[in-house]
């Protein structure tokens, strides 16, 4: 059952919460889906110091951001995602705020452990800045750590069963 004291949760990230309807799926509450397709850390922490003052103080900001640096090849990118944590947290400081894993990507150039050490990273960055980490990989991948044959639509995107397993996992996180 939801926790009715999170009324307002506001989604920022790439297109994998820009494709999905966060509103439809969490009708009980007031969603702010503000995923951008092709957005970077730094392109998100840019965005965010612009978008503060419009936003409605949220209870809760579910943060999914670094696939499109990881199809860069770009895997240093915490020092940024903590400055993008670090601005919510000044702007809305009763909001809880929530670092999303990665999730599965079937890249041919990508090292099969990549996303996986990446994530542990970006959970090591949620603890030490005590905010919550929500490990949706697990939920989307297979025991050898390979995504489910239904969860991905091409190589990144998620088809409506991966964004089932997530929204489900973020379901049962609040």
């Amino acid at each position: 059952m939801a926790d009715k004291s999170y009324s307002k949760l506001l989604f920022v990230g790439d297109s994998l919460i820009e494709f999905y309807d966060w509103q439809a799926r969490f009708p009980e509450y007031q969603v702010d889906n503000k995923g951008k397709a092709g957005e970077s850390v730094a392109e998100l922490l840019w965005r965010t110091e612009e978008m503060i003052s419009s936003l409605t103080p949220p209870d809760w900001i579910l943060i999914m951001i670094g696939t499109n640096n990881v199809t860069m090849e770009d895997y240093g990118l915490e020092d940024t995602y903590e400055k993008v944590v670090q601005v919510y947290r000044a702007a809305f400081p009763q909001a809880k705020i929530v670092v999303n894993s990665l999730l599965p990507m079937r890249l041919p150039y990508l090292a099969d452990n990549a996303v996986v050490d990446l994530n542990k990273r970006l959970q090591e960055m949620a603890a030490r800045l005590g905010i919550s980490f929500l490990d949706a990989y697990d939920k989307l991948t297979d025991d050898q750590g390979q995504p489910l044959a239904s969860v991905l639509e091409d190589e990144i995107h998620l088809a409506a069963d991966g964004y089932r397993l997530w929204a489900d996992a973020v379901a049962e996180f609040l």
